[in-house]
């Protein structure tokens, strides 16, 4: 059965080589290390494997020592390279019509990364990295989020600042640049990974431009988005990552969701050679090693954050998926990674 694949646009490894020089770091050393070819050095508009990417940012931030390094590469990065996508942002009329439009063509740049946007009185963004691999995201979690932040940052202005940010991993042992670059609470061991706004951000007009402008970007933008692409997967995903810790990631409750019955979203998922089970399998074995690896947390708050009833529910699960127990896992993964 075929898997969603799970790629970025290889532009980021510029800002890695640039960012890992000025750290006197050898960027050509780890990038060999982390399985990563030559290529895509060269060519920043072919598309590389998130997992090696991943696994870059964290072999990185494990060989220097520096434990914030996928927040100073987010940072480095400033507004992310979307091409007219960027543009478009900026034909919006307001910050959350140009952010519900970025959320959409989101799969345009990476098929990996996942971000909702929750309305209400405290509006928030959440975001999940389902890679081809079952690894510790924290390094790219935190370059995701804070490039996010700069894309808020140029459409609300460079004074703005979040309500709060969290994380669902375990804090640096020195969080001062984290506090820096977002200038807001930042807690840690959290349900989400997520940025909090404020509902007067996403009412925030935006200038208006050329709707010539605007035509000419919608028609490119439309000119790449009829490419073959798993894009109903890609939103079926979304969902199950947002609804398993709230205990709703079943399909009768996703179809609705998504405007559909069951049978209509077991069809659509058939075409991009998934099912169901096998999306909602793919998101909680990337969840939980996320939490295992990333964190000190305890199995119980990890089960429930990947929809479980009980701990011996997870337990079983996680063991028929990995082969061990989750607390064995855990340990044995950490030795492997301390060698």
């Amino acid at each position: 059965m075929k898997s969603t694949s799970a790629v970025v646009r290889g532009g980021i490894l510029t800002y890695y080589k640039r960012l890992a020089l000025s750290l006197n770091i050898d960027p050509n050393a780890l990038v060999k290390r982390a399985g990563i070819e030559r290529r895509y050095l060269d060519n920043p508009e072919l598309s590389l494997p998130i997992g090696r990417l991943v696994n870059l940012l964290e072999i990185t931030a494990a060989s220097s020592g520096i434990e914030d390094f996928g927040l100073r590469l987010g940072a480095s990065r400033g507004l992310p390279d979307l091409g007219p996508i960027t543009l478009m942002l900026r034909e919006e009329p307001t910050v959350g019509d140009a952010l519900r439009t970025l959320l959409s063509l989101l799969h345009l740049y990476s098929d990996a990364i996942y971000i909702k946007l929750e309305d209400g009185d405290q509006p928030f963004l959440t975001f999940n990295l389902i890679t081809d691999r079952n690894t510790d995201c924290k390094q790219a979690i935190e370059t995701i989020m804070a490039n996010f932040t700069s894309t808020l940052r140029w459409l609300l202005g460079d004074e703005w600042s979040p309500a709060l940010i969290t994380f669902t991993h375990s804090p640096p042992v020195v969080q001062i640049r984290h506090d820096r670059f977002f200038r807001c609470q930042v807690d840690f061991l959290q349900e989400w990974n997520g940025i909090v706004l404020r509902s007067r951000d996403l009412a925030r007009k935006l200038p208006a431009s050329s709707p010539v402008m605007r035509q000419h970007v919608e028609r490119y933008i439309r000119s790449i988005d009829v490419a073959p692409s798993p894009t109903y997967s890609y939103r079926v995903t979304q969902v199950v990552a947002m609804a398993l810790p709230r205990g709703d990631a079943r399909a009768t409750r996703v179809a609705r969701f998504l405007g559909v019955d069951r049978r209509t979203l077991n069809r659509r998922l058939e075409r991009d050679g998934l099912n169901f089970s096998t999306v909602v399998d793919n998101v909680r074995r990337n969840v939980a090693t996320q939490h295992l690896l990333g964190s000190d947390r305890p199995l119980s708050d990890i089960a429930g954050v990947l929809g479980f009833a009980s701990l011996s529910a997870f337990t079983r699960w996680f063991r028929e998926s990995f082969g061990d127990p989750p607390s064995a896992w855990r340990r044995k993964q950490k030795r492997q990674r301390r060698r």
